[in-house]
């Protein structure tokens, strides 16, 4: 064969096949419908169930194996471990607030754990399931061929009961995804029958009766009315949601009782978190945390001796998942008038009319049926009530025939009958043709006549069907309609707290590295001691406090506040930076500040030198970046923890390439900046000549450099450090002090030190701890000593 190549163009085509994969997503495997609220996959689970497996409520259960097998092979070939993890779903009571699946076996639990290998575990169909499939032998919804052509599928399940809102649905599409809860049977319905009552019915009005969602582990809403209203009116928005908690007393000790935790959390990693957080003394409410939960969840927190349960729930409710946000987003598949389908977002009295309307057309598509029925049955009971006067003749003319369809032809022309009647006649036994028989067939034929005109009032009058639709939604819901699981209690007042205290204050040594390691530890024997990661150094070491805090200035003028308690106490490496913030590409640390009173200076400097009326208070952070640029800032803007982004304490200059802050020095205010360019200038002026800045920017000029200069590094000079080292680039070291290099003003081109050569390095001096203890000498330890 001739190979033939078509030439299409790239763009067109990847575009009309990435449109249609999204519609086949969206459609087919990821949004519920809004009539039935099932997924494809659902669906084709419980259809196979009852249809080709007869797997009813009154049935042995059958292996999970050979339901998936069935599935995938007859009607949805998606993999045998989605289709699994569906079943499995339907069956979770934690997962769907009526449960469609009877499960035998382990089925996973709300701690996390995944359900047995579906060669263990057994299922069978619910009873509510059944409400959703009856119907079927109707006639009442459509049928497409399944992805083989090999059999047929229903194209939605005529479903007696609301369950895309009483189970809720989650799925992500592309371009879009749905987030459905689940709530009350009960109140949906009463909304369902209100709504058929007064169409005229809004969102607000509905809400008189669907108070919120019902989660099924239990818990309890903290929206308010209104903010319900706009989440259910525009089909979107947040709902907090909280678990709940009892008081125990058991002889002396007092216990606070987890008795319901959010939807979709798991209460193993929750019981975790909140064993850390006791673990690190961060809630001294609490002593101790175990899980005692059977089917009810039960996790026990031991209460400290005279400590408040509502103050230490506080602290868990801010800090653990105990308390989040349940993210509402009812998007679905509903039908177009049409008939095809279309993805949108719904609002409450959308979803619940479009349910409505279904359950109209599938009533009328029943009594249609049994219209059809009913007339199918008459026309024959007809035919026996007319030959029934002339029995011996019909016995003559059957018995005169050589066979089953010539004695049904001659009966036919002879009483005038159909083919169907005739049939009928023929293959009736001659027993039945009796008068007893033919008094219980005339009692039928009334019975169906009466039936026939009743079903055709029923479909002559929409009245009449709204009425039905209405009175069978209260029959079939009755026996699932059950108390709330949730409780609504509304916006509350969550209680004020220090969260200082609920750390413990005691002291202890802040250790970061060079590559911006951080911990924190009680005590070591030297600096060279303290265990740091091959190639790494102990850059800066304080003491302080644990309810302190400490904050990193990173080289791209960004600055990052914890509390030390916050810090891993370790004897090992400790956790990066990156651990705990958000830092970008090649961002390091260049300065650390730890805001306990002994690590800070004590202002010393002239009042008024260099500052503006109404400037923040001292102490100051004095910063200098590679593009010669130098500024005052007051540290107490960053004391209080940020967020995992930071703050920004210094804008760089985009005019100059690789500009980026060298360093953040605490300053007393008596001492003299010493800047060191990469050309060998050096430039020293007091540091009061700097003014202060109350917000971010990109300060004054400390130096002027020369092009193909910048600045190397820079340094505080004063009694207790007064030189400067740097290395050239042959390796030789040498001294900046004051004594050579007299204070001038700032802003100058700086005295030049050698005539050839650059300046490559600044030399580090021995890592010293702030505060310096008093009694290291005698000692031979840093471990618990005051300064």
């Amino acid at each position: 064969m001739t190979e033939r190549v078509i030439r299409v163009d790239l763009v067109k085509a990847t575009s009309e096949r990435y449109l249609n994969y999204a519609l086949s997503v969206i459609t087919s495997r990821a949004l519920p419908d809004v009539r039935d609220g099932l997924k494809p996959v659902q669906r084709r689970i419980l259809y196979c169930m009852l249809i080709d497996q007869k797997l009813t409520p009154d049935t042995k259960h059958k292996k999970s194996a050979k339901v998936v097998g069935d599935v995938m092979g007859n009607y949805h070939p998606h993999g045998d471990q989605s289709i699994y993890d569906a079943l499995v779903r339907l069956a979770q009571p934690f997962s769907l607030r009526y449960p469609l699946v009877d499960g035998s076996g382990n089925f996973g639990s709300i701690d996390g754990d995944r359900a047995a290998a579906m060669r263990y575990t057994e299922v069978r169909l619910r009873h509510l399931a059944v409400e959703l499939l009856d119907e079927l032998k109707y006639e009442t919804v459509g049928y497409r061929p399944t992805y083989d052509s090999a059999k047929l599928e229903p194209e939605v399940l005529p479903t007696q009961v609301p369950n895309l809102l009483i189970n809720g649905s989650v799925g992500i599409a592309v371009g879009m995804a749905t987030n459905i809860p689940p709530h009350n049977m009960g109140e949906v319905v009463k909304a369902c029958v209100a709504l058929i009552d007064d169409p005229a019915l809004e969102v607000h009005d509905l809400l008189r009766f669907i108070q919120a969602p019902d989660f099924p582990t239990g818990g309890e809403i903290l929206n308010s009315a209104e903010e319900l209203e706009a989440i259910y009116a525009t089909g979107s928005g947040p709902i907090k949601v909280r678990g709940t908690f009892t008081t125990e007393k058991s002889g002396r000790s007092h216990f606070v009782i987890v008795d319901s935790i959010p939807y979709g959390l798991e209460k193993d990693s929750l019981v975790q978190k909140i064993g850390e957080l006791i673990s690190k003394r961060h809630v001294p409410q609490f002593v101790d945390v175990r899980d005692e939960s059977t089917e009810q969840i039960r996790v026990v927190l031991e209460l400290k001796t005279g400590a408040d349960p509502e103050a230490g729930m506080a602290y868990l409710y801010k800090h653990t998942p105990l308390s989040q946000f349940f993210h509402v987003n009812l998007t679905c598949l509903a039908p177009r008038e049409d008939g095809s389908l279309s993805a949108g977002r719904l609002n409450l009295k959308s979803i619940i009319q479009h349910f409505l309307d279904f359950r109209l057309q599938v009533l009328t598509k029943r009594h249609q049926f049994e219209l059809r029925q009913l007339e199918e049955r008459l026309h024959i009971l007809e035919g026996f009530e007319i030959v029934f006067d002339d029995l011996d003749r019909l016995i003559q003319i059957i018995r005169s025939a050589d066979g089953r369809q010539p004695a049904a032809k001659a009966v036919a022309v002879g009483f005038q009958l159909s083919e169907i009647q005739a049939l009928a006649i023929v293959d009736l036994r001659l027993y039945r043709i009796s008068r007893l028989e033919i008094g219980q067939i005339r009692q039928e034929l009334e019975e169906k006549r009466n039936r026939r005109d009743e079903v055709l009032l029923i479909l002559g009058s929409e009245v009449r069907r709204w009425a039905m639709v209405r009175s069978e939604l209260l029959q079939v819901a009755d026996p699932y309609s059950d108390p709330r699981q949730t409780r609504v209690i509304g916006p509350v007042e969550e209680k004020t707290f220090d969260e200082e205290v609920y750390i413990v204050d005691e002291d202890g040594w802040v250790i970061v590295t060079e590559q911006g390691w951080m911990k924190s530890q009680k005590g070591f024997t030297t600096v060279k001691a303290i265990r740091v990661r091959e190639n790494d150094r102990v850059r800066w070491l304080f003491r302080g406090r644990s309810r302190r805090t400490v904050t990193f200035f990173t080289n791209f003028g960004s600055a990052y506040t914890i509390r030390i308690a916050d810090i891993p106490t370790t004897a090992g490496h400790g956790d990066p930076i990156q651990a705990h913030f958000v830092l970008q590409d090649k961002e390091r640390i260049v300065g650390t500040v730890v805001f306990d009173p002994r690590c800070l200076p004590t202002h010393v400097g002239e009042a008024g030198v260099g500052l503006d009326d109404g400037a923040p208070p001292p102490p100051y952070g004095v910063v200098a970046t590679r593009s010669g640029r130098i500024l005052r800032f007051p540290l107490s803007q960053f004391e209080e923890p940020s967020t995992k982004k930071g703050r920004q304490y210094c804008r760089l200059r985009k005019s100059f390439q690789n500009d980026e802050v060298l360093g953040v020095l605490p300053s007393q205010g008596d001492e003299v900046v010493c800047i060191v360019s990469e050309t060998t200038r050096v430039i020293t002026f007091d540091v009061n000549e700097i003014p202060v800045l109350s917000g971010p920017g990109q300060g004054v000029i400390g130096i002027k450099l020369d092009a193909g200069d910048a600045v190397l590094g820079f340094d505080l000079l004063s009694k207790k450090r007064d030189s400067l080292t740097v290395l050239n680039n042959r390796g030789t070291e040498h001294s900046i002090t004051q004594m050579k290099y007299k204070a001038t003003a700032r802003a100058g081109k700086g005295k030049p030190i050698l005539v050839r050569g650059r300046f490559t390095e600044i030399v580090a001096g021995e890592v010293r701890p702030v505060p310096e203890p008093k009694d290291e000498a005698a000692s031979g330890r840093y471990s618990e000593v005051e300064s």
